[in-house]
């Protein structure tokens, strides 16, 4: 009878035991969502309601994504200087003779490319200055600013060669992109606007060259660029919010970088900005702040590179298995400010949910500490237009 008694006992311990889990991990599952809850509303309060239909993945990557964070689309691209002046005097000729016999087609403004200044075939231009521009939905960038002289482009202060004035462009994450040539009649004053709607492409010597041709004062005017490939970006930027403070979007508690070369993946965390201890979930990889950040010197507490970012500041660099570029298998842990002891999940969102993580492309920068993302990086804003 003993023995019957404490087997029912320990049953009865057992049962109560598994009650109290349960209550427990309803309390915790309340607590998420009512956080979550929270956070919703506030970023519905500042950027308007979410499409249900909005992905959160704005890189190259995904076709799904509706909306583009523009960033920082122009890169300066640090070649030889001799080797392009040297490449463009011996192409000259040739692209010429070329352009004579290939027809104008209708130029794409999605690209990836580094863009090098060629020359430009009008005595009208000479002294004056050409400037490339890209304007999109959300903002506008000048990719190049070259000085025509002797009918041939020079830098700037007209004393390098041009391939100095050189930039790596990437527009492919454009929304309504379009590219204009200005006309200056010096560094500042545009004097004459014109849309690039169509070009020609020669290949000389397999280098590639773009030929815009554009009207200044009812003549005829050829600019010609020295087009090379650029790689497109090999991994994402996850920008995540850890919901210490549900009103703040700045987007920089943790930010990493997550790349693939043949089969192999690497993470590389670039700021911290949050003051909660959590751990990083990339694909089959975990990094704790409290363990394998402690080992590196960093205190749980303290914000990392987010109030005067180098934004080429690698704070833990390690490998990584199993992430999945298509499904975005990145989450954070995060103990909720709300109620100590209790671990928040924010898994990369679905559509239409109230984002705690986005994808970018890793060479578009964050923002700095309390600066909310523009409001230009979401569209559309308010409900679908499809």
């Amino acid at each position: 009878m003993a023995s019957y008694a404490f087997v029912a006992m320990a049953g009865a311990v057992l049962v109560s035991c598994s009650k109290g889990g349960d209550v427990i991990e309803k309390n915790k599952a309340s607590l998420e969502a009512n956080e979550k809850q929270e956070y919703r509303s506030y970023y519905e309060q500042k950027y308007g309601k979410i499409d249900p239909n909005q992905s959160w993945d704005f890189t190259s990557f995904s076709g799904a994504a509706k909306t583009r964070a523009a960033g920082n689309i122009v890169n300066d691209d640090i070649s030889d200087p001799q080797f392009f002046q040297n490449t463009l005097h011996a192409d000259k000729g040739d692209v010429k003779r070329a352009l004579d016999n290939t027809q104008a087609t209708t130029f794409n403004p999605n690209v990836c490319v580094n863009v090098y200044p060629g020359w430009c075939y009008n005595e009208k231009l000479k002294n004056l200055y050409v400037q490339l521009e890209v304007q999109y939905q959300g903002g506008n960038q000048v990719l190049s600013t070259v000085q025509i002289k002797n009918q041939a482009w020079w830098s700037n202060n007209g004393a390098t060669a041009p391939s100095n004035s050189g930039v790596g462009i990437n527009t492919k994450d454009l929304t309504n992109a379009v590219w204009k040539a200005n006309i200056l009649n010096n560094k500042k004053n545009v004097i004459g606007t014109y849309t690039i709607e169509n070009y020609k492409v020669v290949t000389v010597n397999e280098r590639t060259y773009w030929c815009f041709d554009i009207i200044y004062e009812n003549e005829h005017v050829t600019l010609i660029y020295l087009v090379l490939p650029r790689p497109l970006p090999t991994g994402k930027r996850y920008l995540i919010e850890d919901l210490g403070s549900k009103n703040d979007f700045d987007f920089n508690d943790v930010v990493v970088d997550v790349m693939e070369d043949n089969g192999s993946q690497k993470a590389i965390i670039r700021a911290m900005g949050g003051t909660l201890d959590f751990t990083l979930t990339i694909g089959n990889t975990t990094w704790t702040k409290s363990v394998e950040g402690a080992a590196l010197g960093y205190k749980v507490e303290t914000m990392y590179n987010t109030q005067n970012p180098d934004y080429t500041a690698k704070l833990a660099e390690f490998p990584v298995t199993g992430w999945s570029p298509a499904s975005n298998n990145v989450s954070l842990a995060v103990e909720s400010g709300a109620s100590n002891g209790v671990i928040i999940t924010v898994p990369f969102p679905k559509q239409g949910e109230a984002p705690m993580i986005i994808a970018l492309n890793t060479y578009i920068n964050w923002q700095t500490e309390r600066v909310a993302l523009p409001d230009n990086w979401w569209y559309p804003i308010g409900p679908s237009e499809e």
